[in-house]
């Protein structure tokens, strides 16, 4: 129980940080929230995300792949959710009280999150080491890899890339 209560604390701490980065705006362009999809950690910019909710109840579409997960209400507003470990992987992110659903701002596009195993924190790419090897091509990940003081390998998000694909842009069955 204490382990709970513990986590619930941390997790609030993140949000609150993160909502803090964001109202200071663009004084931290720099900023990332790292986030584990699939066996990858996973950096996504604080300005291509606008909002890190729980999961909530996403009602299936029939006839779409596998991971287009659905649509969800979010404040009497409908997004469309997707799965990216299952897009990048091909394994599904398993709904657990650590996994959240994370906003794509509207810079981006509009009405679309995607879901993650869980939240790590704020991250920052000066406080990272570049590293030498390219990351392989994907549907959204950056060829850049990089490494914490932790020696943790983190990829880069690049939600434009993702949603400007034509297999992001068509989740229907064909």
């Amino acid at each position: 129980m204490a382990k709970e209560s513990q986590l619930r604390e941390y997790q609030s701490s993140i949000l609150a940080r993160l909502e803090n980065a964001k109202k200071a705006g663009a004084e931290a362009p720099a900023g990332y929230l790292g986030v584990v999809i699939g066996s990858k950690n996973v950096l996504v910019s604080l300005q291509e995300i606008s909002e890190t909710l729980p999961i909530m109840d996403i009602h299936r579409v029939p006839i779409v792949k596998p991971w287009f997960l659905g649509v969800a209400n979010v404040r009497g507003v409908l997004y469309a959710i997707n799965d990216l470990a299952q897009l990048l992987e091909n394994t599904f992110t398993v709904i657990s009280s650590n996994a959240r659903l994370l906003l794509m701002s509207d810079a981006v596009t509009s009405n679309v999150a995607f879901v993650v195993d869980k939240m790590i924190g704020l991250r920052k790419l000066d406080e990272m080491k570049l590293r030498d090897e390219i990351a392989e091509e994907t549907i959204c990940l950056k060829a850049q890899i990089y490494q914490d003081e932790e020696n943790r390998v983190w990829h880069v998000l690049d939600c434009d890339k993702l949603v400007n694909s034509k297999e992001f842009a068509t989740p229907y069955m064909v």
